[in-house]
């Protein structure tokens, strides 16, 4: 019975890496592909320029970095927390704009995410933010 268990949480962790591998992909090479359409999205935002110059170049980075660690089953576990840090700071986000509390609404991020409105990329980070919480209990699961 354990065996069946430890099968299916493997399963688990091996879906959830997938989906948020190609999630992070996809996210960053379309922000190096379109440049300037991302540096002028992340001019648009509410913070300041400076942090947009920073987050330029950062945000893809990071992505990239998230797609290694979830590649590579030795350290998939940090990969996926590290996706549950992204993934909530991107919800949180969404959801403040979604509150008005930034006083306009900001435009949407870049590929085929751009044509979601608002309250569906909240939706769409939250699922996305469920499975790396499930990807992560999946694999510390079979840690112990």
């Amino acid at each position: 019975m354990k065996s069946k268990s430890l099968k299916y949480r493997n399963f688990i962790s091996e879906i959830s890496s997938w989906l948020l591998i190609f999630l992070f992909m996809y996210t960053a090479v379309s922000k190096l592909i379109d440049w300037e359409g991302t540096r002028s999205a992340l001019y648009n935002q509410v913070f300041p320029v400076w942090m947009a110059d920073i987050l330029l170049f950062l945000i893809p980075a990071v992505e990239l970095f998230l797609v290694i660690f979830l590649f590579s089953p030795s350290i998939r576990r940090y990969g996926f927390l590290f996706s549950i840090f992204v993934m909530a700071s991107f919800t949180i986000y969404v959801g403040l704009v979604l509150t008005g509390i930034f006083g306009r609404i900001p435009c949407s991020c870049g590929g085929v995410i751009s044509e979601l409105s608002w309250m569906e990329h909240l939706i769409f980070n939250l699922v996305f933010l469920g499975i790396a919480v499930f990807g992560y209990w999946s694999v510390y699961r079979n840690d112990q």
